[in-house]
């Protein structure tokens, strides 16, 4: 895995609240790549009626909230 650094100007009392943001949202991000990951593991193995592509969207709509 890779490491950025990323330099923001914001107000003093705000950069705590940022930088915990940041932080959720990455782990967020990496969190939506291993479902995906699981799901391309899963691909024909569910016995769906539904497609692969219905399926992908669902689950990206999902993890969206």
């Amino acid at each position: 895995m890779g490491e950025i650094t990323i330099k923001v100007r914001v107000p003093d009392r705000f950069e705590e609240i940022f930088k915990r943001e940041v932080e959720e949202l990455a782990k967020a991000l990496i969190e939506k790549e291993r479902l995906f990951e699981k799901l391309r593991e899963l691909k024909g193995i569910l016995e769906t009626d539904k497609p692969w592509k219905e399926l992908k969207r669902e689950i990206y709509e999902q993890s969206s909230y």
